[in-house]
């Protein structure tokens, strides 16, 4: 690791030999290290490449060893490739905006630089293998053997791939809720959740994609639902969704927060109306009990025969949703004509339609609960061709291979 490190002390001494504030970005125009910033001009130019670090288009090869080029909204800069002898490793970028060159101070960088890029290859191959290191621990950390479980967790935490915590809490991640069908841009969300939160904050997750390709994350602490919801709106994940595991006391446990942390991303498919791009375990209720249903599998005749029969009367939509409010807010009939903006007079018009088609008292708890459940896996059974639709256009639309 002292090697590594090295390429730290190296930028900060070309820092100090050419007297401006430097940066090193991997090839991907990722920020990998940088040199004190002090003056006030600095920590804002600094900031500002931080938070864009990475959405800058990579440049690959340059022909004339150094280019300047408009970054925004960092303005004019001088980067200069960074090599191994064999490959691009990355760049040493410095602002020019604001801050021209002065005279003499290019040969220095250019000098200075021929080293960085060995350093820079031997940081990248040791984040490499850690990350190589990561995913073998959480594979084992959540799979079925306790004596592998125990020993894969005790390496996480000193091996400092997660922080030592009291609360851990899983992610299951995917964009396909087909068994066996996953887009991989499952992975794609795994990688830019993890760059979320190595620019905005030092916490130590971890996370991978597991052999069914669902992706896989472990946070040393409870997650915020919306902002990995919002994380989960980028137009190159395609839909894909996250499901939250309940916060367990010790990251030998971690492997319980996930089982239920599948349980609820399936949830998200097979509800996704109610339940949007994230939802936790505890917010699952009934659909959580429901999701261990073969849904894909069932069919009308599955249901409750009250509920085949209530299918089967040829109702409009419009008083199927209307009974589904009905029993969603428990028979309450002046919630449910609140929830759905209608007059209370509308309401029970539709719902003695429905009282007709069945030809019973909807004031039956045992009726009610056969056709809350029978109407909500009709929901799902359609939510899922609804699902598997969108992402055949889906996967004709992006390429998650960038």
């Amino acid at each position: 690791m002292s090697r590594a490190a090295g390429l730290d002390d190296a930028l900060q001494d070309l820092s100090e030999a050419v007297g401006r504030r430097l940066a090193v970005l991997d090839w991907t125009m990722t920020v990998v290290g940088y040199s004190i910033h002090e003056a006030e001009d600095d920590r804002r130019r600094l900031s500002l490449l931080l938070a864009h670090s990475g959405r800058w288009d990579p440049l690959g090869p340059l022909k004339d060893g150094h280019i300047q080029v408009s970054l925004p909204p960092l303005g004019r800069c001088l980067l200069i490739p960074l090599t191994d002898h064999r490959r691009l490793a990355g760049y040493l970028l410095t602002v020019l905006e604001g801050s021209p060159l002065g005279e003499g101070e290019l040969p220095i960088l250019l000098q200075g630089s021929s080293g960085l890029g060995v350093l820079l290859s031997l940081r990248l191959l040791y984040e490499e293998h850690d990350r190589s290191r990561a995913r073998e621990l959480l594979i084992r950390a959540t799979g079925p053997d306790p004596v592998a479980r125990r020993a894969a967790t005790e390496a996480l935490v000193a091996e400092r791939h997660v922080g030592a915590a009291a609360h851990y809490t899983a992610v299951a991640i995917d964009g396909d809720p087909r068994p066996g069908r996953s887009s991989g841009r499952a992975a794609l969300a795994v990688q830019m959740t993890l760059d979320f939160v190595a620019r905005s904050s030092t916490a130590s997750v971890v996370g991978t994609t597991i052999d069914d390709g669902t992706g896989v994350l472990i946070f040393p602490r409870p997650v915020v639902k919306e902002r990995l919801a919002r994380i989960l709106t980028d137009p190159k994940l395609g839909g894909v969704r996250a499901g939250i595991g309940p916060v367990v006391s010790r990251l030998e446990e971690v492997h319980h927060s996930l089982t239920l942390a599948r349980r609820a991303l399936r949830v998200t498919w097979l509800a996704p109306a109610d339940h949007g791009l994230a939802i936790t375990w505890d917010d699952a209720g009934l659909d959580g009990v429901l999701a261990l249903l073969p849904v894909e599998q069932m069919t009308t005749e599955d249901l409750p025969r009250s509920a085949r029969r209530l299918l089967a009367a040829g109702l409009s939509p419009e008083i199927l949703s209307t009974l589904q409010a009905y029993l969603d807010c428990g028979g309450d009939a002046q919630h449910t004509a609140d929830t759905l903006n209608i007059h209370r007079s509308t309401l029970y018009y539709r719902l003695g339609r429905v009282r007709s088609a069945l030809d019973t008292d909807l004031s039956d708890g045992r009726l009610r609960a056969e056709l809350h459940i029978g109407l909500r896996l009709q929901g799902m059974r359609l939510a899922i061709d609804e699902n598997s639709r969108q992402n055949v256009r889906s996967d004709s639309r992006f390429d998650v291979s960038d």
